[in-house]
């Protein structure tokens, strides 16, 4: 890579202040050498929830994973190969995808692309209080691949909206506190309980407080195509047929994110896919996202990444 030998420590310059129910942090400094190359893994841990962040470049080998965990693709990939239950698998995997490994682990083979991904493990003993509650005795994870010879991983929005939250915390722009922690690991395990066996979250003690999962995977789809558009708050209520308000509470607790911030995080990755295959400056995307300020697109780029967009195009394009 063009970077090789050159570290340059990325600091956003912000008082503490707290913001949606988050501490939003003064940046940490990151080494942008040793997140680009993948040299460097941050792993973050709390009594519920344990996570790790990974930037990787392209890769052939044959690198053992760990089990029962939930990943979140955050980059666009194809052709990747990975070995699950002594079987090859050829994988595509769009941008912000996920899948879920169980007890045994899979191996990876070959990714022809940079990677830029979160594995999420929840507390073993949650995902069981969550699953005895629904009634379920003998949980375990189900694994995304089961004897498929080629997939195509899906989108979750409810996983991805997490999975944002988490990779903040990872690159040091949010401090997540132990209770905010265990609310994003009982929202990953209720969402699993949904995707295994059908199963929606109990009761909300706030009545109506809970989205149905159709709809939100239409808000998704109607955020995901309209990235490069402008996306008000009436836009989305009046697609989900709720009251602003009602439609802000109910998004925030199925993904854990509100509205404004999961349109964020998604612009923000759209920015990188442009930085990463295009030569359009940086001024330019920034527009094209929604963005008139500069400074504060790269704020926020780097809050969300951990490096600013030209550090990231001249890593990955030289």
């Amino acid at each position: 890579m063009s970077s090789a030998g050159r570290r340059m420590p990325v600091v956003v310059d912000r008082k503490e202040v707290t913001r949606n129910g988050f501490i939003e942090s003064p940046m940490k400094a990151v080494d942008v050498e040793q997140v680009l190359k993948g040299s460097r893994r941050i792993n973050l841990r709390w009594p519920a929830l344990e996570v790790e962040y990974s930037w990787l470049p392209p890769f052939d080998g044959a690198a053992p994973t760990r089990a029962n965990r939930i990943e979140v693709v955050f980059s666009s990939h194809s052709a990747v190969a990975l070995e699950h239950a002594g079987r090859t698998h050829r994988i595509d995997a769009p941008p912000g995808s996920m899948y879920v490994v169980g007890a045994e682990p899979t191996t990876l083979l070959h990714v022809g692309e940079y990677s830029d991904t979160l594995e999420m493990y929840p507390s073993p003993a949650l995902l069981a209080d969550a699953a005895r509650a629904a009634g379920i005795t003998d949980f375990e994870l189900q694994p995304t691949l089961q004897g498929q010879a080629s997939l195509e991983f899906g989108r979750d929005p409810v996983v991805l909206g997490v999975a944002h939250v988490l990779r903040r915390a990872c690159m040091g722009g949010l401090e997540l506190c132990d209770t905010e922690a265990a609310w994003l690991a009982h929202i990953l395990a209720e969402r699993l309980l949904t995707l295994q066996y059908g199963i929606e979250p109990g009761r909300s003690r706030f009545a109506g407080a809970r989205m149905d999962a159709r709809l939100l995977q239409r808000l998704a789809g109607f955020i995901e195509d309209n990235l490069a558009e402008q996306i008000s708050l009436d836009d989305l209520a009046g697609l989900a047929r709720l009251s602003p308000c009602h439609l802000v509470r109910c998004f925030k607790k199925a993904t854990g994110l509100a509205p404004h911030q999961y349109i964020l995080a998604r612009r923000i990755e759209l920015a990188k896919r442009l930085l990463m295959t295009t030569r359009l400056p940086v001024r330019e995307i920034a527009w094209s996202i929604g963005f008139e300020n500069l400074s504060h697109f790269r704020r926020q780029f780097a809050a969300h990444l951990g490096v600013v967009p030209g550090e990231l195009r001249q890593a990955t394009q030289g």
